[in-house]
């Protein structure tokens, strides 16, 4: 199974950069944790220290929205796939989640604690420096992107984009 979490792990963008030797270490802090169609990875909220890694299976990422009466409700954001990664702001100083995340099939999910990746950084700096600069390129997108959205949405209220 170790060749076939490494060639996961090499479609994961997180990873992008590290050579079979660096991913080779990288797989063997991973545990592996299955769960069924419907069980909760962990909820919006909960605190964490792990981060995930898709090896079979879909997870939905869904975060709390008001809706029109005032209570909240769960939306769905994202869909992710096998060689795909969630949790990762973990990496950067351990934070409350910031959504839930559901399995939509059964599941295989690698599982990295963020202590066990902070002593393979220690050991081979090189490792932390490329998924650093990986995730900062990931977020730096989600930032602009979130802004590019917002920024729709505001002029849409202010009625600059057409009659509502």
């Amino acid at each position: 199974m170790q060749q076939n979490i490494i060639e996961n792990l090499r479609r994961v963008e997180l990873f992008d950069g590290l050579n079979d030797h660096e991913l080779l270490q990288i797989a063997t802090i991973c545990k592996v944790r299955r769960l069924g169609t419907g069980q909760t990875v962990f909820n919006e909220g909960d605190e964490g220290d792990e981060l995930f890694i898709i090896h079979e299976g879909c997870v939905r990422i869904a975060i709390n929205t008001r809706t029109a009466n005032g209570t909240f409700a769960p939306s769905t954001i994202n869909l992710l796939y096998s060689g795909q990664s969630f949790g990762e702001m973990v990496l950067l100083g351990g934070a409350t989640r910031s959504a839930t995340v559901t399995c939509v099939d059964p599941c295989v999910l690698l599982v990295i604690r963020e202590r066990d990746f902070a002593a393979l950084c220690d050991r081979n700096p090189r490792i932390g420096y490329l998924v650093m600069r990986n995730i900062a390129a990931d977020l730096a997108y989600k930032l602009r992107s979130s802004n590019l959205l917002l920024r729709g949405n505001i002029r849409w209220q202010e009625g600059e984009l057409g009659k509502r």
